[in-house]
């Protein structure tokens, strides 16, 4: 046979093949029209919810990547171990309750919708299954348990501390402190119940001034200092080791000269591993002295005969090692008491 006869042969094959995969695939949907679409960016999430795109977007966890107080310490992220949980990858797809993963795209969105919302197979996990709607959220009990925070938030054990807590035995999680219930308007007028995705935390001074009770009495010739974990339902300060809370005061003298130094009574505080000095001291060193969920810790000082009056603070400080002027430290309580 001549090759020009074989080529031909071949071309009208191809011809017969073709026609009758046009024949068979005949008034079925295009492939590629049924493929679920690929969700990567919360910027696709935009489109249908803007109010939860808004409250979400300058959050510390849009922020977690870019923050700069983040990336100071984590030497610019040559620390590599920090970005598994500053720019993470799903954490169904690694694993609820497990360690996550870093990822190498969307740097701006830090701990995104994608990170929390998106599933194994590709689709959108939600608290309830929406089938009608474009991204058909798929209802989904370990989304919505506290497991799915711990992969980022129990690498300090503070998941741990909640599970030890009277919060997680009745019932109170994760969202109910840090994702209020807020409501949703639809566009046809309608208004359903959904959750705040603005993530307070340690930078709202609200809801760190609702962790503790702060107390200043007199007991004879003692100062009574008294700091409860009333709000928190875990330790407090809790997650990095760069959080202190601290009980500070000063005397004033009767002769009307000016007050004393600050003192600090007690610091609240999950130390370095390699730090030299305890926390304060009669603490062991590299001791925690974070305050657990519903404990209370006082501390006593001596009265000087000559104080009239003790002024008393108590300070939030995003990092240990800076003053009562510096932006990090956060004035929550301030008391005085009259001791003539």
């Amino acid at each position: 046979m001549k090759p020009t006869t074989r080529i031909g042969l071949a071309a009208a094959l191809l011809a017969a093949v073709g026609g009758v995969i046009a024949f068979l695939s005949s008034g079925r949907p295009n492939r590629a029209a049924v493929v679920s679409q690929r969700w990567e960016s919360a910027a696709q999430c935009q489109q249908c919810h803007q109010d939860v795109f808004d409250e979400w977007h300058g959050s510390h966890h849009q922020i977690s990547f870019s923050n700069p107080e983040v990336r100071a310490l984590s030497d610019d992220f040559r620390k590599e171990e920090c970005m598994d949980c500053h720019l993470p990858r799903p954490v169904a797809v690694t694993g609820f309750g497990k360690r996550t993963l870093p990822r190498r795209t969307h740097f701006d969105e830090g701990v995104s919708c994608i990170t929390c919302h998106l599933g194994p197979d590709g689709g959108i996990l939600a608290r309830n299954s929406r089938p009608e709607v474009p991204c058909k959220p798929q209802a989904n009990e370990q989304f919505l348990a506290v497991d799915a925070c711990a992969a980022c938030h129990n690498q300090h054990f503070t998941t741990d501390q909640w599970r030890a807590s009277h919060y997680a035995k009745q019932g109170t999680d994760c969202a109910a402190c840090h994702m209020p219930a807020v409501e949703r308007h639809r566009a046809d007028g309608s208004v359903r119940l959904g959750r705040r995705h603005v993530f307070e935390g340690a930078h709202d001074p609200a809801m760190l001034r609702r962790a503790g009770r702060f107390e200043v009495t007199r007991d004879d010739r003692e100062l009574v200092l008294t700091l409860t974990n009333v709000g928190a339902g875990h330790n407090f300060p809790t997650e990095e080791r760069h959080r202190a809370v601290d009980m500070m005061y000063r005397f004033v003298p009767a002769d009307g000269s000016k007050p004393g130094d600050w003192q600090r009574a007690y610091r609240f505080r999950q130390p370095y591993l390699d730090e030299l000095e305890p926390v304060n001291p009669g603490n062991a060193r590299s001791e925690n002295t974070q305050l657990p969920a519903g404990a209370a810790k006082t501390v006593r000082v001596p009265i000087p005969a000559d104080a009239m009056a003790v002024e008393a603070r108590l300070w939030y400080r995003l990092t240990p090692f800076c003053g009562d002027d510096d932006p990090r430290s956060t004035l929550l309580e301030e008391r005085r008491l009259e001791l003539r």
